[in-house]
């Protein structure tokens, strides 16, 4: 079976789930950020926890899983979470990771909220994060396969992720800045098989330039 035909069942399936779940959570279903790379394998999988739209429930938005947000390829360069990064990539030198066909940028948490928070005070929330977790997980690795995931937070993305999976090794790690000096965040690194799991704060929150530059020149390495 082809990526195109796995990747078209993990997506009926999950728009099923979204249909049933979605009126009692009431909120907008939005999983990918990014259209899906199928003709290969990305380089990195960019994975949010969930989205920032705190929409009520409006259906379970089958286009948006192979076309992406179309707001993504119009503004994403005012986007904080991607813009920032990919800021420091090209200071680094390396925005390859960061150019269409070469990544999936998603969500693990398919229902949009005003924050985290917001979406875990919903009643039945924790069964349907966690089934989104397993959804994430199942897509990553049997059909996109990429090199590594690189979460978007390391206490809202990269550990409920990594201990949904029942990973109980991880490696903090403090990157350097050009001058050698350590970076003032840490990041935090997974075994995944043979994908690596990478942590790094939310490139939105409050973080220096110089501590991006730190962790891009970080990723240039493990990548």
């Amino acid at each position: 079976m082809t990526k195109q035909e796995l990747y078209g069942r993990w997506v009926d399936k999950v728009c099923q789930y979204v249909e049933r779940v979605g009126p009692e959570i009431n909120c907008t279903s939005c999983a990918m950020q990014s259209k899906p790379v199928l003709d290969k394998s990305p380089q990195v999988v960019f994975l949010g926890y969930n989205a920032h739209e705190p929409f009520p429930y409006q259906g379970a938005n089958k286009e948006r899983f192979y076309e992406g947000n179309p707001y993504f390829y119009t503004e994403r360069e005012k986007w904080p979470v991607w813009g920032k990064l990919y800021a420091a990539m090209k200071w680094a030198k390396f925005t390859e990771p960061m150019e269409d066909g070469n990544f999936v940028f998603m969500n693990a948490v398919y229902f949009g909220s005003r924050d985290i928070k917001d979406l875990k005070a919903k009643k039945g929330s924790a069964e349907i994060i966690n089934q989104c977790l397993d959804f994430s997980a199942e897509v990553i690795k049997d059909i996109y396969h990429p090199k590594a995931v690189i979460c978007f937070s390391v206490p809202d993305c990269f550990t409920p992720f990594v201990n949904r999976l029942k990973i109980k090794e991880t490696e903090k790690i403090i990157p350097k800045m050009i001058n050698g000096e350590p970076a003032k965040h840490d990041v935090v690194k997974a075994l995944w098989d043979d994908i690596k799991i990478i942590g790094i704060p939310h490139p939105s929150g409050v973080i220096s330039y110089d501590d991006l530059g730190a962790i891009a020149m970080f990723l240039q390495k493990e990548l």
